[in-house]
């Protein structure tokens, strides 16, 4: 069954939707993420979760939301940020957008951290609940995925770091530029101190934490395990909400 509606037909997309109610959103934005993975790092890993998490949920994919807010990379080439208002907006439309079509369980799957940013989207989601009863869950899914990948890789890594580096890899090994030499683009975030914009493309906010390129192996079973784990999640957000549906 295809799941991405942009690839539907107007027809396909009402069989589709009169099956399920549930529909991924990912979201992310262009920025520098160090000098060995692409610009589009925060939406190209939402937009692979939601292809691997679309079949576990019966959920439909929507367009992935390229753009979003973004403050301390901007001092790198490539980097790109829209208003925090504009965010808000955007995201909001989209969900009543995707409501008025039937779709009313809406998964934001985000891939970037920046605080307004993130407080864009949960406004947003929270404002169409009050007005419309659109039902949504954000998942940043890299905060989602911290633990798991101490487990598997003994760091997290921050932005641009462990954790995303193998996310990519799982995707496609050919987008991680392994000559590279990263520890010159690694800043360590220390608490007081706020330098805008950042001096460095790879942010570790844990003296503990590492960026390191990671083996292929690891990172696949590393991106499949963290999506076994969060549908898992998901899915008993889901059946809460159907629950208070039937309650109401």
């Amino acid at each position: 069954m295809r799941r991405e509606i942009w690839l539907m037909s107007w027809r396909e997309f009402q069989e589709a939707a009169e099956e399920t109610d549930i529909v991924i959103l990912p979201v992310g934005v262009l920025e520098a993420h160090g000098p060995h993975l692409p610009l589009g790092t925060d939406f190209i890993v939402p937009q692979h979760l939601a292809e691997l998490l679309a079949s576990k949920l019966n959920a439909l994919i929507a367009p992935a939301v390229p753009y979003g807010v973004v403050h301390s990379l901007l001092g790198y080439p490539g980097s790109i940020s829209i208003g925090k208002d504009t965010l808000k907006n955007l995201i909001k439309d989209l969900i009543k957008g995707l409501a008025s079509n039937g779709l009313d369980k809406v998964i934001i799957l985000n891939g970037h951290g920046s605080r307004d940013h993130l407080d864009a989207i949960s406004e947003a989601c929270k404002e169409t609940w009050k007005e419309d009863g659109v039902k949504s869950v954000v998942v940043n899914w890299w905060i989602y995925g911290e633990e798991l990948s101490k487990e598997m890789f003994g760091s997290v890594g921050g932005h641009a770091g462990t954790e995303e580096t193998a996310a990519i890899i799982a995707i496609d090994k050919s987008l991680v530029r392994e000559e590279e030499e990263l520890s010159d683009q690694v800043y360590y975030t220390v608490r007081g101190l706020d330098p805008v914009p950042a001096p460095g493309s790879i942010l570790i906010y844990d003296k503990e934490d590492r960026a390191y390129i990671p083996d292929a192996e690891t990172s696949r079973k590393f991106v499949q395990e963290l999506v076994s784990r969060m549908a898992e999640e998901l899915k008993k957000i889901i059946k809460g909400w159907d629950i208070q549906e039937i309650g109401i």
